[in-house]
């Protein structure tokens, strides 16, 4: 038979018991900050990362490609085409979806005729003016309003330009800014070699030996 508890001895028991629930709780608490903290480190190394996540820490984008082919001179006393005669097409070179749709709009804006948007694979670092050997005028013309852009030859038959836009574009330099007269002849870029000596890239697959074999007259 069990000897009834003082009231003393039953507040001892009470008290021992809701020590014993705390430290149960501060070891639960101590315990589950340890293991947060070790996880976190983890992710924070990069040794964790969680599912659908990019690796929880933001990685730095790969850098993008950087052309290094001669960029050709412009034949010597050629002067600008009109901008309705400089037929377009604009490639995103980026992952920023509508970039060439937006890039599209400004060049309409300016009066360049645009054929059409696309991709561009290659992702490069500044922006591109790829043309033909009979679009090299249209391309300098076009330079004018983005001067950032690299100049690369390839191998179309025809006089169109395309204009890949990077991650970074700062935009078109406004028509009222660009600095051409119909009557003065275009100057060549910094360290350009003459046309003959620059080896053309390979042109899109989409260019057919139907388009265009000439280059129109200049306009004012």
């Amino acid at each position: 038979m069990n000897t009834p508890l003082t009231p003393q001895q039953a507040r001892a028991l009470r008290s021992r018991k809701q020590h014993e629930r705390q430290a149960v709780v501060f070891g639960l608490l101590i315990a589950l900050l340890a293991a947060t903290g070790v996880v976190g480190l983890a992710v924070y190394t990069g040794a964790l990362s969680f599912p659908g996540s990019a690796d929880f820490v933001a990685k730095e984008k790969e850098p993008g490609t950087t052309f290094t082919a001669p960029q050709p001179c412009v034949p010597s006393g050629t002067v600008p085409v009109g901008r309705k005669k400089i037929k377009v097409t604009v490639l995103n070179g980026s992952d920023r979806a509508g970039l060439a749709a937006v890039v599209s709009d400004l060049l309409t804006d300016e009066g360049f005729t645009v054929e059409g948007t696309g991709n561009d694979t290659r992702r490069p670092a500044q922006p591109i003016i790829s043309f033909g050997a009979k679009g090299i005028t249209r391309a300098y013309t076009l330079l004018a309003y983005v001067p950032e852009a690299r100049l690369v030859l390839d191998n179309r038959p025809g006089a169109s330009v395309d204009l890949t836009v990077p991650e970074k574009f700062a935009g078109l330099v406004p028509s009222d800014q660009v600095i051409l007269d119909p009557e003065i002849p275009l100057e060549s870029v910094p360290e350009c070699l003459e046309l003959d000596a620059v080896t053309p890239q390979p042109a899109p697959a989409r260019f057919t030996k139907t388009e265009e074999a000439t280059e129109e007259p200049a306009e004012g």
